[in-house]
């Protein structure tokens, strides 16, 4: 049962989401835009602004007549995340470490690049930058594998086997900690940005010897599973072992898996969208995709492919979203 005490903290979390723009609004404003009350808006606003996550400021008169309104904007200073993203890219391993202010503005990046990934040097480079800024309240980790429960599993980096990144960070940090399946990040990020909660899409990549991964989000909620491994689509019954598989992810071989993949997520997932990245997709391939799916998939249930250049944008934004989700107001 929800009590007065979880309605507020939600509220107080609708009113903050809807200023992430950084912009100066008047606690009408906040009240149209967010169906709240205006009692309850000045209320939550006053809570905001004593806890210093406020920047307050006077709207000028208009033409000198009457009293000016208070303006509300988030403090963009008041805290700060760190995001890092943990990927391989042309047999490399790289840290891509984000350092974002309150409004998810970047204030600090570094790459960092590795023969072999090495997990102290990431948290001294956390230091470094927490040192340097202060205040940093949470870190947000993307791994190419499946998080179960502290533990990562199935991963591109395989050092990662087995490693509980959480755990390792909080003996060393009183930060929050989160660590997440990168394309769980990517799909939160994107539905983020298209505002769109009533969709069903599905991302998928499909990358030269990686094994493919895919996401879908079903009406605003990442599909998991129990485990977490849902959309792991080397699980499926290819009849050759999973190790075989990033060996057959590559030019002139690929087709089969992908067509598989693909058609089993429209038959199983419905997605409206299926938005497709990697170095192995292109325009030939998808309309190849289409025909092979049309064979068995009614047209009129066929979902609108999509082709991106790259998932980095989404995952940025869904790895903030993530720390905007989990901050406590």
């Amino acid at each position: 049962m929800i009590n007065s005490s979880d309605i507020r903290k939600k509220n107080k979390k609708t009113i903050y989401k809807t200023m992430l723009d950084g912009r100066h609004y008047t606690k009408q404003q906040i009240s149209t835009l967010t169906g709240l009350s205006i009692a309850t808006c000045n209320t939550l606003l006053n809570d905001m602004k004593s806890n210093k996550e406020l920047d307050v400021d006077k709207e000028k008169e208009l033409r000198g007549v009457g009293r000016g309104s208070t303006l509300f904007a988030i403090s963009s200073e008041h805290e700060y995340y760190i995001l890092i993203n943990i990927h391989v890219s042309k047999g490399k391993r790289i840290a891509d470490f984000y350092l974002v202010n309150a409004i998810g503005t970047i204030v600090e990046e570094k790459k960092n690049t590795y023969d072999s990934f090495d997990l102290d040097d990431m948290i001294f480079a956390v230091n470094i930058m927490n040192a340097k800024y202060g205040n940093v309240k949470q870190i947000v980790i993307s791994v190419p594998g499946v998080i179960d429960e502290d533990e990562v599993k199935f991963c591109d980096i395989e050092e990662l086997e087995g490693v509980k990144i959480a755990s390792h960070f909080t003996g060393v940090t009183v930060c929050m900690i989160s660590v997440i399946n990168d394309m769980h990040g990517i799909v939160y990020g994107y539905q983020a940005e298209r505002k769109d909660e009533k969709s069903v899409v599905t991302l998928a990549g499909f990358t030269t010897h990686l094994l493919p991964g895919t996401v879908t989000m079903h009406k605003g909620q990442v599909i998991s599973g129990s485990n977490g491994i849902a959309g792991l689509v080397g699980f499926m019954p290819f009849d050759v072992d999973v190790a075989e598989i990033p060996g057959m992810m590559a030019e002139g071989k690929c087709f089969d898996i992908i067509a598989k993949i693909i058609g089993s997520i429209i038959a199983f997932l419905n997605p409206n969208e299926i938005v497709l990245t990697g170095d192995l997709i292109n325009r030939n391939i998808v309309a190849d995709l289409i025909t092979y799916c049309k064979r068995s998939v009614p047209e009129e249930y066929m979902p609108e492919f999509i082709i991106v250049s790259g998932f980095d944008e989404y995952l940025f934004r869904g790895m903030f979203q993530i720390a905007v989700d989990n901050k406590i107001l």
